[in-house]
């Protein structure tokens, strides 16, 4: 017998930097700004944080106040909509 396993919820930030991501690929090749995202999320601390978190997986590249978009996760959202 195995056992069911229990997807933990996700967290504020994991739903944040969900939200970034999303909005950086569906605006995809126009590039969002940090300024963006604060105002259409509505709390820049949250932002700065997902976006720091992000550029460390390498989903996202941060050049000044501009998001974006690594070859590595528009490849890995192409193939997810394949």
């Amino acid at each position: 017998m195995q056992a069911k396993r229990i997807r933990p919820r996700p967290s504020e930030d994991e739903r944040t930097q969900r939200a970034i991501l999303a909005l950086v690929l569906a605006s995809h090749p126009h590039h969002r700004t940090m300024p963006e995202m604060s105002r259409e999320i509505g709390n820049k601390e949250a932002v700065e944080r997902a976006v720091r978190r992000l550029s460390d997986f390498g989903l996202i590249r941060l050049h000044g106040q501009t998001l974006l978009l690594t070859d590595a996760a528009f490849h890995c959202h192409r193939l997810d909509s394949l």
